[in-house]
């Protein structure tokens, strides 16, 4: 069966994968990580930058805001935050400063240690169609919606939350999407709700393998869902014979190996 994937210049791009999920087994735990948040610093300074084609408009942000706030069920003790990933080999974080600018307006937004960031409501940057603005080239960083419920284990994702980010994901980059573009993955299903379309998440370190749970149910999922050597990993945030507190445990590849 033909899958779209949300990796490549689209987000939605078709590959030939066959989806496969294993049976049920019993396992040990899987290993933590050890990552902590970091305290948010501000960007006192405005920037100017120039448009970066693998961002999108403020309206199109505000997309994925207003699905967040209409789909907090799947998550709805979670907050929604954004993170910069470095798609560049050298990009670094320091000094990084973003902004939502208009004709005559620009708001800075404070970025984390941690590249992560809010994106605030504003009803002046939607009148004037603002964009974001990143003070770095064009192609070295792109974003992701980050929504975490308080409580889930360093080596673990709550499914729930996945759904939701991919939702919000998906109202940000249909905003822009060219209309028979859109009507096609329609046409497979919808992104986030078919097997027929893969979803893809950044790993926090190289994962080696993981584990579907709940209660006293465990699966371990095949390897076929681990990717670029388990940097990226595909979540079934499809099957609905998982509840949204479900979690997706990993256990990470050891440190030796990266």
């Amino acid at each position: 069966m033909k899958r779209a994937s949300l990796i490549g210049c689209l987000l939605w791009q078709c590959l030939l994968l066959n989806p496969a999920f294993g049976g049920e087994e019993s396992v040990p735990g899987a290993a933590s990580t050890v990552f902590e948040p970091a305290d948010t610093t501000v960007a006192a300074v405005v920037v100017s930058s120039t448009k970066d084609p693998d961002w999108k408009t403020y309206r199109a942000f505000t997309a994925g805001l207003d699905i967040f706030d209409g789909q907090r069920r799947m998550a709805p003790a979670a907050s929604l935050r954004f993170v910069l990933l470095p798609k560049a080999a050298n990009a670094t974080l320091k000094d990084i400063m973003l902004r939502i600018a208009g004709d005559e307006m620009s708001i800075p937004i404070p970025i984390a240690e941690d590249g992560t960031f809010t994106v605030p409501r504003s009803e002046a940057a939607s009148k004037e169609d603002a964009e974001l603005l990143l003070n770095r080239k064009p192609g070295a960083f792109r974003w992701r919606p980050d929504v975490r419920t308080p409580g889930v284990p360093l080596n673990a994702r709550r499914l729930g939350d996945l759904r939701l980010e991919c939702a919000v994901r998906w109202a940000i980059e249909q905003y822009e999407t060219p209309y028979v573009i859109r009507k096609l993955f329609y046409a497979a299903g919808q992104p986030c709700l078919t097997p027929r379309i893969k979803v893809d998440y950044i790993a926090p370190r190289p994962i080696a393998a993981m584990y579907l749970t709940i209660n006293e149910r465990r699966s371990r999922l095949p390897e076929n869902l681990l990717e670029n050597g388990g940097k990226v990993y595909l979540a079934p945030v499809h099957d609905k014979s998982w509840p949204d507190d479900a979690l997706l445990e990993f256990d990470f590849a050891p440190t030796d190996q990266y």
